[in-house]
């Protein structure tokens, strides 16, 4: 009963704040003066490809807005990140706080510390009071004959929606940020150093929703593995056409079924996680069915490989701390190294329930909307929702007009903004190298090319040489073969699952901390990352040597 009253407060909540929705699409786009007054970076590491229309009428306030309110709470010595878009392209502005910086930096130090051993519980009650009840009535609208004016409701209340996720999803981060730094400080203390990455691998092995995810596949891979002619199938056939090659046998069926239902809990993210217009796992089996393929070729084994990485750990871990002086400082150290451990599953986690499912959930319920407006004409298809700004999605759905013409020319831009190179910053940086804590999950600022060799950021140690391939898309999953060297702009955790089939791991953005960063170490695979170039500069097929102990590309001719 306590649930279901807090889920109708929340829910009426949404609604009153929809109501009061104030969009502005002007306030969407960079301009000169606004580059002018601010440092704006192009945050490729996680954004690395341009926003259809409609996304960012979402994202764009829901950044602005939800960090402005999240901030303001936790004492964050940032007022707020400012977003904008330019050529679709997502840039922000961390705008300082107005008051004493290092007053402000303590304060906030203070309430991610008293923060931290709740986080979890905090997070699990966001997820079952607030994220799953608000996708259950998207999924329950979209399945319902809703008339063209709730649909208006409807979409406004997402907006809303997005901009609480977007608020929670900072309060539920920001602690783990506060206590990463303290963990590395006391490091630094304890072992009288300044290179403290050494830190982040004795914090691989924990369960969390990517792992868990692959766990899944994987088990589907031994069940396939049980048939020979499930194997026979998934091993003789293009994953492309796996889809139709399964269906043909009663079989075939019954595990394309078993995948479905895995999807069902599973499937509600997309490569680019950040997107409506991509289409997701739950829509689509074939990006799973590739790993089931990939699973069966290199005979992976997922508990193996995970117990192993457990072992590791420990071991290294347990080897350090014998060499490190006792005392106050190395309590403190192993009190917060407890604390890092047991809430490390929570980067994954989170983007599992928010970063990713919240559009996927959005992306299925607009394609409904987007039906609607086929059948009067508004548009061609349903995918063509994507392309209208959310002031256009609200006067159509009021008084249909047909905008075929216009959605043709968004959709040409777009396409074209895709191979577009967007400038990495504008306006006047601030005083002071890049903020280290930054530079971990954003990487390098700038390229470091040299004549036989690119550098990068130094995420997971170890080196591998091999053939690369370069992936741009989900349409290019099907290409990687076992040991090749991934080479991609960024990786979110949809791309977990090539991680067991891979040599090692090249971006272009990124730091330690990113998402390919925290998986390359899960999996050992040597990783250099924010090179800023190599999907530029590398062609499939070429043999590369990853190093990823010093950081370096080396080609080979």
């Amino acid at each position: 009963m306590g649930r279901s009253i807090c889920c109708r407060f929340v829910r009426s909540l949404h609604k009153r704040e929809a109501a009061h929705m104030a969009f502005v699409r002007e306030d969407l786009f960079l301009t000169e003066e606004d580059k002018s007054q601010g440092f704006w970076v192009q945050d490729d590491a996680h954004l690395a490809y341009p926003f259809t229309p409609l996304f960012a009428s979402y994202f764009i306030p829901a950044m602005s807005e939800g960090t402005r309110r999240a901030f303001a709470g936790m004492k964050f010595p940032v007022t707020q990140f400012k977003a904008k878009i330019e050529n679709g392209y997502f840039y922000q502005w961390a705008i300082p706080f107005a008051g004493d910086p290092q007053a402000r930096a303590a304060e906030h130090v203070q309430w991610g510390m008293e923060r931290l051993p709740k986080v979890l519980e905090l997070f699990q009650s966001y997820i079952e009071k607030e994220f799953l009840p608000f996708y259950d009535r998207l999924d329950a609208f979209r399945a319902s004959s809703f008339t063209k004016s709730e649909a208006v409701e409807m979409v406004q209340e997402l907006h809303a929606f997005y901009q609480r996720a977007w608020e929670l999803h900072f309060e539920i981060v920001m602690p783990r940020s506060v206590l990463l730094t303290g963990l590395s400080k006391t490091y630094a203390e304890l072992a009288g150093t300044e290179n403290t990455s050494v830190i982040y691998d004795w914090l691989v092995g924990v369960m969390n929703k990517s792992l868990e995810t692959d766990r899944g596949l994987w088990k589907l891979s031994q069940l396939a593995n049980e048939s020979p002619q499930l194997r026979d199938v998934l091993l003789g056939t293009e994953p492309t056409q796996l889809v139709a090659a399964l269906s043909k046998t009663e079989e075939g069926c019954a595990f394309l079924s078993s995948v479905q239902d895995f999807l069902e809990i599973y499937g509600y993210r997309a490569t680019n996680s950040h997107e409506f217009v991509e289409e997701i796992w739950v829509e689509n089996p074939t990006p799973a069915l590739t790993v089931i393929k990939r699973y069966l070729e290199t005979g992976y084994d997922f508990e193996r490989e995970l117990q192993g990485m457990i072992e590791r750990r420990q071991q290294a871990f347990a080897a350090a701390m014998e060499t490190l002086p006792d005392g106050a400082v190395k309590q403190m150290f192993l009190s917060l190294y407890d604390l890092a451990l047991e809430s490390w599953g929570l980067d994954e986690d989170h983007h599992f329930y928010i970063d990713a499912m919240l559009p996927a959930k959005s992306r299925l319920f607009l394609l409904a909307v987007g039906e609607q407006l086929v059948k009067s004409g508004v548009v061609e298809s349903p995918q063509d929702v994507f392309f209208f700004y959310l002031d256009e999605l609200i006067n159509v759905l009021r008084e249909p007009v047909a905008f075929a013409e216009l959605i043709e020319q968004r959709k040409d831009d777009w396409e074209a903004s895709k191979s577009r190179k967007p400038t990495p910053t504008y306006g006047q940086p601030p005083e002071g190298d890049l903020n280290p804590a930054l530079e971990e999950v954003m990487g390098p600022s700038a390229p470091q090319v040299e004549a036989t060799q690119i550098k990068g950021a130094a995420a997971s140690q170890g080196v591998y040489t091999g053939q690369v391939r370069v992936v741009l898309h989900p349409g290019d999953f099907s290409k990687i073969q076992p040991g090749e060297v991934l080479v991609c702009k960024t990786t979110t955790p949809a791309w977990t699952a090539l991680f067991s089939v891979v040599g090692a791991i090249i971006t272009d953005a990124g730091g330690i901390l990113s998402h390919a960063g925290t998986v390359a170490r899960e999996y050992k695979l040597p990783a250099v990352l924010g090179t800023r170039v190599a999907t530029t500069m590398f062609r499939d097929g070429q043999t590369v040597t990853v190093d990823g102990t010093q950081g370096v590309v080396r080609f080979h001719e």
